[in-house]
């Protein structure tokens, strides 16, 4: 028999290290340590702080090599952690891993400190923010760098002002915070100055006073005697700067006013300022003196007003300059009369006052004499005496018989000068008469006058004889009337003079008709009687004839007959068929000289119309007339023929009315003639549209009647077409289709699926001419859409429409993809939008395009890092929807190395390590003997770069160090470092090997 023996050989585990995903662990972000060994490796195990790791944000890989931390917080358990490989014979433990969470910055905090400051004064400004490693800080002063540290200084200038901001940023983390401060600098202010509104202030008037002055000023005050301003008449601009005094007065507060400006540090006061009001003249008076004077008097005028400053003063004398003084004085005489006017004026208030004298000069008065309103006293008439005179006359006084006049028929002017005696008579009293005038210093009376009064001629009277007579009689007309001067006589016949003595003689002839007119006159009183007589001289008459008011006789208006004759009528009168005209359509004229039938009808009496003439001694008759009434056209009518027709019909217009004489007939088309005859005929064609008028005229009467028939001729309809609003249907706006056609339409259909459109979203125009679809959407009905054209003898359709709505595009999405890669990895973008029709895409890397494509790939450089944003587009809606995608790529960490603070370590003082190393470094990682530094002697920067040692020892923990930066991808370790503390209580140095140092002891 054969045995077979199987042997597994196992070597010893090497000892693991823990490799990290990221340089640096980041808060909020995740964190992974990975157990990395070579060799026959059946198990990975791991302890944080010694145990087993538990917890719902602590996660391990299928075969435990890996460990994530998920979503870092700065006091999540910092380990250490250490991780551990096993076979059935062997076991091995790596270092342990202390973690250092890097945050922040939180906030970015300014220190207490003011916001304004003078000119010279120290400014600090300094800057705290939590963060690890500590932040970086940058000031900048109106957005430039002013300082790189936490805390900087300056002697405040007036440039220094502005807005100063710090920021605070943390490498590790990427996050920035900013604080802001503004601030204001304040220089001295100069001193202020009062600026008036106007030069002078003036009474009534309002009056400001401004505060000017230059520099950084927060408020303006005022003082008036040391006060701050009050009253309801003193008001301030919004801003304090501006005091005005309304309607100043006089007797207002004179102040002093001062000014002051303030700002947070300085003030300053203007010089005082004096208020004095300029007022009037108020009232100019002329200082009493008498109004009236004689011929060289001594007359002194004085003008007085009170007035600030005192008034100026001038003396006008009817209008013109006589002096500029407040006093004057002249020698009356009679070119110094008139009126004084004194001007009393103040140019600063720009007030102007008068007063005013009217001054008489009185010379002595000349004789008066009488002036009579007429040269003859006349009887029955008003007769004026007048003291006419020269001079100053103030009063006047008439005497009859050298006593004052009296009695009712007596009237004397207002004045006394004129006299008047009304309704003269003959036996009136004969005077004499006298008149008087005076004045305030003189007076003289006239010559007397005597009265002589005019009357008649009382009634003039012609001798009675007859009215009447034939020719050839001797006929004598006298005239008599009583008057003082006798009267003249003249005689008139119808107007014209024929005889001026009282009586004469005629032999009566057709000539002597007439009115006979006696005027008796007297000249002195101016009065003219008349006495009248009309002789009627008769001849025989002449035969009468008919005359008509119209050549023809016309139905509805009315129809004249005049009796035209000439001789001597006194009659007229008519008959008609030998008897007088009666019925109430027959009218005579006053005289009966005109016969008018009102309203003719064509049944009117035809048969016989005669007139008769007739006076005091003869009549005569005229031959008979016959009537014949014209009428009509009564009605137009045009034969009953139908209003539409087809093109290419034979149609025949007729027209009739009835009419004496005949009516004339005319056809208009559309008002353009078309034929003269009664009847006409046409083959229908479109030019025959329109309205057809029948005009039957009679030019007798004067009527003319129309008829109208309009015509409608209709061709076959052409095909219609359907427009669109739009070339494309877009969905969420309005779509309108047009039925598009030429020719006669009359109504416009639509039909969808080949029914008639409903629904709330489907309107028509009030035409139907345009179906409108508002704020479509994908959903809407497609059709097919029909429109239908018609008139009252065709139709015709268009061809179908059917509706395509684009729309979107809706979302973009960017596929699932994930956001961190290592370099030289295979990455895909693809993205993705609902639309119709398909979108167009375009892919944007930190703004510039780099594919047109919805999908496409790279491989991953540091410079394919960046936003990538997906533009989805449709033309046709003209939407664009965005998606975006961060990238982070991570290139490979090179190697650490350890820097020191010092060449030697030296006791009793702080001895630092800082872990240099290049490239995306997220985190920092300190292992002393393979485990996480701790002790209150070890100080880690906020960052975890940089190791501190505090006042060292010769005993000190040499080791060895080792520091490890990562990354989300990557992780790297330094050589380790060896502290070597050798000697006691005595001077030394000396080197151990590349990566020792040896501590130096002074006591």
């Amino acid at each position: 028999h054969s045995h077979f023996l199987s042997i597994l050989c196992t070597a010893p585990l090497s000892k693991p290290t823990i490799l990290t995903s990221n340089n640096t662990a980041v808060e909020t972000k995740d964190f992974s340590l990975t157990c990395n060994a070579t060799g026959q490796i059946h198990a990975y195990k791991w302890f944080i702080n010694g145990v087993a790791p538990a917890g719902r944000r602590i996660q391990l890989s299928p075969d435990r090599r890996t460990l994530t931390l998920q979503s870092l917080k700065r006091r999540v358990n910092k380990g250490p952690c250490v991780c551990e490989i096993e076979n059935p014979f062997y076991r091995n433990r790596s270092d342990p891993f202390t973690l250092d969470v890097a945050y922040g910055p939180d906030i970015a905090t300014i220190v207490h400190s003011p916001d304004e400051y003078p000119t010279g004064a120290n400014i600090t400004l300094s800057c705290v923010a939590d963060s690890n490693p500590a932040a970086q800080f940058t000031w900048l002063h109106n957005g430039q760098s002013v300082s790189n540290s936490a805390t900087f200084s300056i002697i405040a200038s007036l440039s220094d002002a502005g807005t100063y901001t710090c920021t605070a940023s943390n490498s590790f983390t990427g996050l920035t915070r900013t604080a802001t401060k503004n601030i204001i600098i304040y220089a001295p202010l100069s001193k202020p100055t009062i600026l008036t509104s106007n030069n002078t202030e003036v009474e009534t008037k309002d009056f400001s006073l401004t505060c000017y002055a230059t520099g950084q000023i927060h408020a303006y005050k005022w003082f008036i005697n040391g006060v701050a301003p009050a009253g309801r008449r003193i008001q301030l601009s919004p801003d304090r700067r501006t005091l005005t005094l309304r309607s100043l007065t006089r007797s207002f507060n004179k102040g002093p006013y001062v000014c002051e400006i303030e700002n947070p540090f300085y003030h300053n006061r203007s010089d005082p300022f004096t208020l004095d009001v300029a007022y009037g003249p108020d009232i100019a008076t002329i200082v009493h003196s008498a109004d009236e004077y004689p011929t060289a008097a001594n007359i002194t005028l004085s003008c007085v007003a009170d007035s600030n400053p005192a008034a100026q003063f001038t003396w006008l004398h009817n209008g013109q300059p006589v002096s500029n003084s407040a006093t004057f004085s002249i020698i009356a005489s009679l070119s110094d009369a008139g009126t004084y006017t004194c001007t009393a004026s103040n140019s600063f208030t720009g007030l102007t006052c008068t007063a005013t004298k009217n001054i008489i000069i009185y010379a002595p008065l000349s004789k008066p004499t009488i002036v009579t309103s007429n040269i003859t006293a006349v009887e029955t008439k008003d007769f004026s005496l007048t003291c006419q005179a020269t001079g100053q006359i103030h009063t006047y006084q008439l005497f009859i018989n050298g006593v004052a006049p009296a009695g009712s028929r007596i009237q004397l002017s207002p004045d006394k000068r004129t006299l008047t005696l009304s309704r003269l008579t003959r036996r009136d009293t004969k005077g004499p008469y006298e008149c008087e005038i005076r004045n305030p210093f003189y007076s003289n009376r006239s010559d007397p006058f005597t009265l002589d009064v005019a009357y008649g001629p009382d009634i003039a009277t012609i001798d009675h004889i007859s009215d009447q007579f034939t020719t050839g009689i001797n006929v004598t007309l006298s005239c008599v009337a009583d008057s003082n001067p006798p009267a003249q006589f003249t005689w008139l016949q119808n107007g014209k003079s024929v005889n001026n003595s009282a009586s004469f003689s005629i032999i009566t002839s057709l000539n002597h008709i007439g009115n006979y007119t006696c005027i008796a006159t007297n000249s002195f009183t101016g009065l003219t009687r008349t006495a009248n007589k009309t002789l009627m001289i008769y001849a025989p008459v002449s035969k009468p004839t008919i005359v008509t008011s119209n050549i023809t006789a016309v139905e509805t208006k009315d129809f004249s007959l005049t009796c035209q004759a000439t001789g001597q009528i006194h009659t007229y009168q008519w008959f008609i068929n030998g008897v007088a005209p009666a019925g109430s359509r027959i009218q005579l004229s006053p005289d009966k000289r005109t016969l008018t039938l009102s309203r003719l009808t064509r049944r009117d009496n035809k048969t016989p119309y005669e007139c008769e003439i007739r006076n005091p001694f003869y009549s005569n008759r005229s031959d008979p007339f016959t009537l014949d009434v014209a009428y009509g056209p009564d009605i137009a009518t045009i034969d009953r023929i139908s209003d539409q027709f087809s093109t290419g019909n034979n149609v025949t217009l007729s027209c009739v009315a009835d009419s004496n004489p005949p009516a004339q007939f005319t056809w208009l088309q559309n008002g353009q003639s078309v034929s003269n005859s009664a009847s006409f005929s046409i083959i229908t064609s479109l030019n025959h549209i329109g309205n057809y008028t029948c005009i039957a005229t009679n030019s007798f009467t004067g009527l003319t009647r129309t008829a109208n028939k309009t015509l409608m001729i209709y061709a076959p309809l052409s095909k219609p077409t359907i427009v669109t609003s739009n070339i494309t249907a877009v969905e969420t706006k309005d779509f309108s289709m047009t039925c598009q056609a030429t020719g006669q339409i009359h109504a416009y259909r639509w039909f969808i699926n080949g029914v008639a459109p409903a629904g709330s979203r489907i309107q028509l125009s009030p035409d139907k001419k345009i179906l409108t679809i508002p704020n479509l959407t994908r959903r809407d009905n497609k059709g097919p859409y029909v429109c239908e054209i018609e008139n009252p003898l065709f139709s015709n359709r268009s061809d179908p429409f059917t509706l395509d709505v684009a729309y979107g595009p809706d979302i973009a999405m960017i596929v699932r993809t994930q956001d961190v890669y290592p370099t030289g990895a295979n990455i895909t973008l693809s993205c993705s939008a609902i639309s119709n029709p398909p979108v167009q895409f375009t892919w944007l890397q930190n703004g510039q395009p780099v594919s047109n494509s919805a999908t496409f790939s790279f491989i991953a450089s540091l410079n394919r890092a960046g936003t990538y944003t997906c533009i989805a587009s449709n033309s046709f809606t003209g939407l664009a929807r965005t998606a975006n995608k961060t990238l982070i790529i991570y290139a490979p960490l090179s190697k650490p190395t350890i820097l020191t603070s010092n060449r030697t370590a030296v006791e009793t003082k702080d001895f630092s390590l800082t872990c240099q190393g290049t490239g995306q470094i997220h985190a920092y990682r300190w292992f002393i003997n393979g485990l996480a530094p701790s002790g209150s002697r070890i100080q880690l920067s906020p960052d975890k770069k940089i190791l501190t040692i505090g006042n060292l020892t010769r005993r000190e923990n040499k080791g060895p160090y080792v520091c490890e930066i990562e990354n989300p991808l990557f992780r790297n370790r330094s050589d380790p470092f060896t502290l070597n503390v050798t000697c006691e209580y005595i001077c030394s140095s000396y080197m151990v090997h590349d990566y020792s140092l040896v501590v130096s002891s002074q006591r």
